[in-house]
């Protein structure tokens, strides 16, 4: 809503009826409402006080006190005393659409839309409620409701030209062109000058004409050449938030030509070159607007994102760090720079970075959960949880997008999980008439399957650990498989046999998204498989456009992604049940036994590893974790501590990626009465000497709510029994699903309470752990975890399901794969 609208919607209530006939608390209230709309908000308040002293329970008083504050910008104030009043008089239906502004700008949109509907209820034939009623649905995305709200509200009261054009953008984006540039023009006969229409008819010009046409069109129209260049460069914004990035260049060096001082246009043309993957040409204008207005704080923070992005990190810190020195208040640019730092593993620094980003824009839920999550890698636990269900809370109340994975290590819920994905991945989304169609007799039954691989895991990474095997074992003769890299090359043994396995690949490193997925549909891709999911440098946006008809998430992300261009999720019983199907946008498919594959051709070192050699007891239980800092946290903490009390001379082996990480878990041991020495820190090694290791533990402890997952599987590999607990959501179910592959059902819990038991029963019975190491021995090689042949074939059944479904003109249906059953 702009400035105009919520002056109108938080006008004063007209003579508010009083209690009682004091002519003393009268004149106070007239006086009260005179100083509010003159502006005079102190003395406002104070008249009105003086009214609440005499008559507590005066309802027009409270709801004026509401205003106040919000005009102060005290908003969680306002709805309090705007609701004080609703319980004194709920017949008030200017208080009623007041709450529903507040809430609104609170982005509190349902309980907005809630109040706003109260307010019909009192007034159904008042047109203004109609309005602000649509554009809160219209904020939730409510399209469908927001232009009946709207057209109820011109039918009330026809000469409304922003409610005119509003309803237009929505027939526009509903691709009713006709509708939208008839209502358009009504805007317009109304008011000329009206800026919204105005904006929408350059947005139809565009949806029906190029940029050449739509400024010989403005230029019979504007009054200046700086009024062509505002509209070209708004022309070229609308443009880029379509996706048509060469087209938007265009829009916006034509503003240029018009206005070359304007650096706001300079800075948009960069946006748009980055949309195109040219970052060069990027960082050029980018440069170009900064020689107008060098002191542009927000522009050296977008050249830090970009730097960072070009693999430039100490161009990008020293870009970010100037944009603060030019706005010490910017967030963007304290949230950037704790990013690069993160990433860097320059891990203190980014703590204090992102604890000033959540000071300079403290109502953030996106930066408050990268605190959280900050804080979670480095094991700083005091108050953390506390700090994390307020996080959770205020995600759920609020529409702020946060990147799923941060809620992947949370106490957070599947359903949380499932409204993460959906909100982080409207920002990817692309128009319905860009996505690319396909038609189901193309390629028939004659041809080998096509497969695309999508990922920038295919260098020595976990993912291609667990995968690699399995991609070399694909039937050739029924399947061609493809690889689309946008990784490092890493000059790994594992990077050449990644690249010797596929047929085909294809580094996309270098284009946009948009070209990456014409590179995939001219392959004449069946399944598209995303190895990313969420996870760090995955680009969601390629599968947006829907290069290949059927599209699968699949082991990188213990998740939902929440698209509606995903088809499957590759799953299991275990992780994800068919109970679950409701948080998933994907339909689940079942692999028999577990999900995740693994590489039996994996190298343990043959080295004579010693404990000594690693710092750890000759004599004495090892509790083993190798988990991710993040992954850790105080509850599953306070367990092994009370482990290490109760079994003698045992320690507990942890790998933290800081020196930080390793005093915080000291003094939490400490805290606990546990020696800190008894806490023992495992460095980074080579991947066979790390897997060998592991035999010098005793048991694996599992983490929730986020499991072990290759974690779990190298220490099984290796011969560690590991014990998990099984959670609610995908990545708390993992290592439940690796242990029953392994026929090592005893090692799954399903309370931390039994977790605890087992644990000490097994550091306590030697005889009983030995008798599950036994186990493990001998049936490694030969059970379903580990054996990539029987798992290829399972994962083929599902691909070719799929493409039955498909080619059969069905939609995409969950199902399980059977062993052994060809159909």
């Amino acid at each position: 809503m702009n400035r105009k609208e919520r002056r109108r919607a938080l006008a004063t209530s007209r003579q508010a009826p009083m209690f009682g006939v004091d002519e003393a608390v009268a004149r106070d209230f007239r006086e009260a409402v005179l100083h509010l709309k003159g502006g005079r908000l102190t003395d406002s308040e104070i008249a009105h006080r003086r009214v609440l002293a005499k008559v507590p329970r005066h309802a027009p008083s409270l709801h004026h006190l509401g205003l106040i504050a919000f005009k102060r910008n005290a908003r969680s104030e306002a709805v309090d005393y705007i609701r004080q009043s609703l319980a004194i008089d709920p017949r008030s239906h200017h208080a009623w659409l007041n709450l529903a502004v507040i809430l609104g700008e609170l982005r509190n949109t349902r309980e907005a839309i809630d109040a706003c509907r109260q307010c019909l209820a009192l007034q159904p034939e008042n047109s203004e409620p109609y309005v602000v009623l649509g554009n809160l649905l219209r904020l939730a995305e409510n399209h469908a409701e927001a232009i009946a709200a709207y057209s109820r509200a011109l039918q009330l009261k026809a000469e409304q030209p922003v409610a005119l054009a509003r309803l237009g953008d929505l027939l526009l984006q509903a691709g009713n062109i006709a509708e939208a540039r008839a209502h358009c023009r009504r805007a317009l006969e109304i008011d000329p000058l009206c800026e919204e229409a105005r904006s929408l008819e350059r947005r139809i010009l565009a949806s029906t004409g190029s940029v050449e046409q739509i400024e010989a069109s403005l230029k019979a129209r504007v009054r200046s050449p700086a009024e062509l260049a505002r509209s070209l460069d708004e022309l070229g914004t609308f443009l880029r938030g379509e996706r048509r990035y060469e087209e938007a260049v265009v829009a916006y060096q034509r503003a240029i030509l018009a206005n070359p001082g304007r650096a706001d246009t300079m800075f948009n043309l960069a946006l748009a070159y980055e949309g195109l993957g040219q970052a060069e040409n990027a960082l050029a204008s980018y440069q170009a607007g900064l020689q107008i207005e060098p002191d542009r704080a927000e522009a050296y923070a977008n050249v830090g994102c970009l730097l960072r992005a070009m693999d430039m990190p100490t161009g990008a810190i020293q870009a970010l760090e100037h944009a603060i020195a030019l706005d010490p208040k910017l967030a963007v640019a304290h949230y950037n720079l704790a990013v690069t730092l993160k990433q860097r593993e320059r891990f203190g620094e980014a703590l204090e970075a992102f604890r000033k980003c959540v000071a300079c824009a403290p109502g953030s839920v996106v930066n408050l959960f990268e605190l959280v999550n900050m804080r979670r890698v480095l094991c700083d636990w005091d108050g953390l949880d506390e700090q994390e269900l307020l996080c959770l809370d205020l995600f759920r109340k609020k529409d702020a997008a946060i990147a799923p994975f941060l809620l992947i290590s949370s106490s957070s819920s599947r359903a949380d999980q499932l409204e993460a994905a959906r909100r982080y991945i409207k920002a990817c989304e692309v128009p319905a008439a860009m996505q690319f169609k396909h038609d189901r007799s193309i390629g028939g039954d004659r041809r080998r399957i096509r497969l695309g691989f999508l990922s920038c895991d295919f260098f020595e990474h976990a993912t291609m650990m667990l995968l690699i095997e399995v991609l070399e074992n694909l039937d050739r003769d029924r399947f061609e498989l493809f690889g689309y890299c946008f990784s490092p090359d890493d000059g790994s043994a594992l990077r050449v046999r990644t690249i010797g396995a596929f047929e085909h690949f294809t580094s996309i490193c270098g284009l946009s998204n948009r070209q990456a997925a014409d590179a995939i549909l001219a392959d004449g891709i069946d399944i598209l498989i995303d190895l990313k999911g969420y996870t760090k440098d995955a680009r969601p946006e390629i599968l947006a456009y829907r290069p290949a008809p059927i599209q699968v998430n699949y082991l990188g992300y213990p998740a939902t992604m929440g698209a509606a261009f995903i088809d499957y999720i590759l799953a299991d019983a275990i992780v994800a049940p068919m109970a679950h199907q409701e948080h998933y946008t994907e339909r689940i498919v079942h692999l028999p036994h577990c999900y995740q594959p693994n590489d039996r051709q994996r190298k343990i070192s043959d080295e004579s590893l010693t404990r000594v050699e690693f710092g750890l007891p000759e004599h004495g239980f090892v509790f083993c974790s190798f988990n991710n800092s993040y992954k850790l946290n105080a509850k599953m903490f306070d367990i092994w501590m009370r482990l290490l009390r109760t079994v003698p001379e045992s320690v507990l082996w942890v790998l933290v990626p800081s020196d930080i990480c390793q005093e915080n878990l000291r003094r939490e041991a400490a805290s606990r009465g546990v020696d800190p020495q008894r806490i023992v820190f495992a460095k980074r090694q080579p991947a066979a000497r790390h897997l060998a290791r592991h035999r010098l533990a005793d048991l694996f402890l599992d983490v929730i709510p986020c499991n072990a997952h290759t974690t779990a599987s190298d220490a099984l590999w290796a011969g560690l029994p590991v014990l998990t607990c099984v959670g609610e959501t995908f990545a708390g179910r993992v290592a439940a699903s690796l242990l029953t592959a392994m026929n090592l059902p005893d090692l799954v819990t399903t309370s931390l309470e039994a977790y605890e038991q087992m644990a000490l029963t097994l550091a306590l019975d030697q005889g009983k752990l030995n008798q599950i190491r036994n186990k493990l021995a001998r049936e490694r090689n030969t059970s379903p975890l580990f054996d990539s042949v029987r798992y290829t074939r399972n994962l083929e059944r599902s691909f070719e399901m799929m493409v039955k479904i498909w080619r059969s003109g069905g939609a995409p249906r969950a199902f399980a794969v059977v062993e052994n059953d060809e159909g």
